[in-house]
């Protein structure tokens, strides 16, 4: 490939990115919710740096081989993402835009052929065409790679705060606590549940814990086993554990699945529970 066509090619491109990146950034809708929209006058500046490197980037593959500009693209596609994974941008609108500015960037490239093309041959044409494309595909993969890794951290970080906040131990007294489980119960919330009980019920100094499953609408046996196994470990470290609200339907189905409960001193309300082990409460609390 004639070397001296690639610097030119180069040069044209990285000339004034601003150019590019002016009409790509005319090409976008009014999405108020959308880091693309063309009103959110915030993020334009950021746009505008972004697509500069990016141009800066894709334009290196000309000049130098194309493994010396992996790191830049991960560099890149990691700044990207993280932004992107921020401003709660769906990946099908990255993607979407990527295509809108390969668009753009061929229309430019095709000008530079326009004008020179007594000086290139089709074989060029070909090889740049096979070149760019190619290094586009790598940077939206990296792209999608890195986005996927930060928005999966991202759910993890916000699924144990969930976990930690639904799995509250409230102390009624010195050595007595409720705690009320609400929503599905799955083998992970059950384990997290676990490891928090243990440590508050440490914590607190309990020797009764009142566990209510009334806002709890499934549980299948691997989450049953799960129950059985920490009213076992409480036991071991001198707490007895009571169970409430078994709705109807979770005890239909935990017959059917030979899931028994008659180990544990079962009422049917929190209420009930806490009368029957002669813990006295106001109505007023537990209306």
């Amino acid at each position: 490939m004639n070397s001296i066509n690639n610097k030119k090619l180069y040069d044209f491109i990285t000339e004034d990115p601003s150019i590019l990146t002016n009409k790509w950034l005319s090409k976008r809708s009014n999405n108020p919710a959308s880091v693309y929209s063309c009103d959110n006058h915030q993020a334009e500046a950021r746009l505008r740096e972004q697509n500069g490197l990016f141009i800066k980037t894709l334009a290196k593959v000309l000049i130098v081989a194309h493994k010396d500009v992996n790191e830049e693209i991960k560099s890149w596609a990691q700044t990207v993402a993280m932004d992107r994974v921020e401003t709660r941008t769906p990946i099908h609108e990255v993607i979407h835009q990527f295509g809108v500015f390969r668009g753009i960037f061929w229309e430019h490239i095709h000008q530079f052929i326009i004008v020179n093309r007594g000086d290139i041959t089709d074989s060029e044409i070909l090889q740049w065409s096979k070149l760019i494309h190619s290094t586009f595909d790598t940077i939206i993969e990296t792209f999608a790679e890195k986005y996927y890794g930060y928005y999966h951290d991202r759910l993890s970080v916000q699924s144990e705060l969930i976990n930690e906040l639904s799995a509250p131990v409230i102390p009624l007294s010195d050595s007595i606590g409720v705690l009320p489980l609400v929503g599905e119960i799955d083998t992970q919330r059950a384990k997290y549940i676990t490891e928090s009980i243990l440590m508050q019920s440490k914590n607190y100094s309990l020797t009764h814990l009142f566990i209510d499953l009334s806002g709890v609408s499934i549980i299948d046996t691997m989450v049953a086993n799960q129950l059985f196994q920490i009213i076992d470990i409480l036991k071991l470290i001198g707490v007895k554990v009571h169970i409430s609200g078994i709705r109807p339907e979770i005890a239909q189905t935990a017959v059917q699945l030979g899931i028994n409960f008659h180990k544990v001193p079962t009422q049917a309300t929190l209420k009930q529970a806490l009368k029957a082990n002669k813990i006295l409460m106001s109505d007023t609390h537990m209306a």
